[in-house]
């Protein structure tokens, strides 16, 4: 073969190679940068994890749910996001926008990787009810929003954490799917660095949608709020086999000056608390 058909015959197995890949981008829920981006997780976290699950994965490969798990790390997200294609349906890679806080939101290194995925931008006081009305736009639009209920990092690495009463107001405004997620095994602390250089088996455990048909007709305040918050904490602490943590139960660490340690997290819904304002105006 001449050197010039070589030159041919690579550039023709290129521009196929490319053909193929802007194909099957258009066919999924992301662009091609989200793409790529699955495309380095799947290997990074299945070297680095050796990630397991306990089924595939049931996020639905078409329309909106709501994803809620424990939340031990800030490696959290990537392993909810892992082999979520291969689930029920079309294989269909997509987003999960998780709620974040806004000052890793605007990072130069971070941003176009949270603009691409979709992410929701947090402010840490809590008075923002913005991000709330965001997540639950992209609900109505058909997406998948991951929240974090505990808005913070556990870092006493057991049990699960009171939830906040803004997931559940998202819940029932959305009325869509609300799926459940365990991790169990990730890298944790409150460094947000070290647990992407720790090796560990993580296992990641599914449960079926949580059923809140029977709150639908209820305004989502109050009392409604607090029972729904609390029978999705539950749920998520029976599919991972731990105990729930309450605030009354005094299960926060102190350091040596006596100072409570509650860890923020980079992709917890730091703000979801701002559904008081909400709840004020009966919305």
């Amino acid at each position: 073969m001449s050197e010039t058909a070589a030159v041919l015959l690579l550039a023709t197995y290129a521009v196929v190679t490319v053909g193929v890949i802007a194909y099957r981008v258009s066919r999924y829920d992301v662009d091609a940068t989200a793409w790529m981006l699955y495309c380095v997780e799947r290997f990074f976290v299945g070297l680095m994890w050796r990630w397991r699950s306990n089924r595939p994965c049931p996020l639905p490969s078409d329309g909106a749910a709501l994803v809620i798990a424990n939340h031990v790390s800030a490696a959290d997200p990537m392993q909810l996001w892992m082999n979520h294609h291969l689930g029920s349906g079309r294989y269909n890679v997509r987003t999960i926008s998780f709620m974040m806080a806004r000052e890793y939101y605007v990072l130069k290194g971070l941003h176009w990787i949270c603009k691409s995925m979709r992410s929701i931008p947090v402010s840490r006081d809590g008075k923002d009810t913005g991000p709330l009305r965001d997540a639950l736009r992209k609900l109505k639009r058909g997406h998948i929003v991951g929240v974090f209920p505990e808005g913070q990092i556990n870092l006493t690495g057991s049990g699960v954490l009171d939830g906040n009463l803004g997931v559940a107001w998202l819940a029932l405004k959305s009325r869509v799917p609300v799926y459940p997620a365990f991790m169990a095994d990730v890298p944790g602390g409150a460094d947000m660095i070290a647990p992407f250089f720790t090796r560990s088996h993580v296992r990641v455990t599914y449960g079926d949608p949580i059923d809140l048909t029977d709150y639908y007709a209820l305004k989502p305040k109050g009392e409604v709020l607090e029972q729904v918050t609390e029978l999705m904490m539950q749920r998520l602490a029976d599919l991972g086999g731990v105990h729930r943590v309450r605030a009354s139960d005094n299960a926060e660490t102190t350091d040596d000056n006596g100072i409570t340690q509650r860890e923020p997290s980079v992709a917890a819904p730091v703000a979801v608390s701002a559904v008081v304002a909400p709840q004020a105006t009966g919305t």
